[in-house]
């Protein structure tokens, strides 16, 4: 075996290595708070693409500082891809305005954000975006429960608003 090969070799199980370790640490919240994508499914959405980004500066001509337009094209795919598996764990609760699953499609969302940019090498990038996604998670919910605790309730809104809000409600149920 070449020592380039060996140093390549080397190169490829970091970046895939400290791609899934993020995406796992990620996952780690998701099944603390016993929701249906935890360590598993973001570390292999992490691990999964990195490995497409890398394959993406591989095939590619150029050197891996200017790879090309297809590490765009394939964080364009990578992106579109997540977005069908987000989707698939955002669930509305029937006759309720209550949606779940937010959270966590937006973590699998990062966690594959994070694997592109491990597969790419982006280092000082991926701990950044790592440290502040993992600080969202952990901090965001008690945040998030500050806010409730102190924010009015909607029915004692003025009048007016309370209206609007009903009268939106029922043009754009969906939204």
């Amino acid at each position: 075996m070449n020592p380039t090969d060996c140093d390549e070799l080397h190169e490829m199980l970091l970046r895939l290595g400290i791609a899934t370790l993020l995406g796992a640490i990620l996952g780690i919240d998701r099944d603390l708070h016993r929701k249906p994508a935890g360590i598993r499914v973001l570390a292999l959405v992490s691990m999964g693409a990195a490995a497409i980004s890398m394959m993406s500066v591989i095939v590619m001509p150029g050197d891996e500082t200017h790879p090309g337009d297809g590490v765009l094209r394939t964080v364009q795919g990578v992106l579109s891809g997540i977005g069908f598996l987000g989707a698939g764990v955002i669930i509305r609760a029937q006759g309720k305005d209550e949606v779940h699953g937010l959270t966590t499609a937006a973590s699998i969302w990062v966690t594959a954000i994070l694997g592109m940019i491990c597969g790419l090498g982006q280092w000082r990038l991926a701990l950044c975006a790592f440290g502040l996604a993992s600080g969202i998670l952990l901090v965001g919910r008690w945040v998030e429960l500050q806010v409730l605790r102190y924010a009015p309730a909607p029915e004692s809104l003025p009048p007016m608003i309370s209206t609007l809000k009903r009268i939106n409600e029922t043009e754009f149920p969906d939204d």
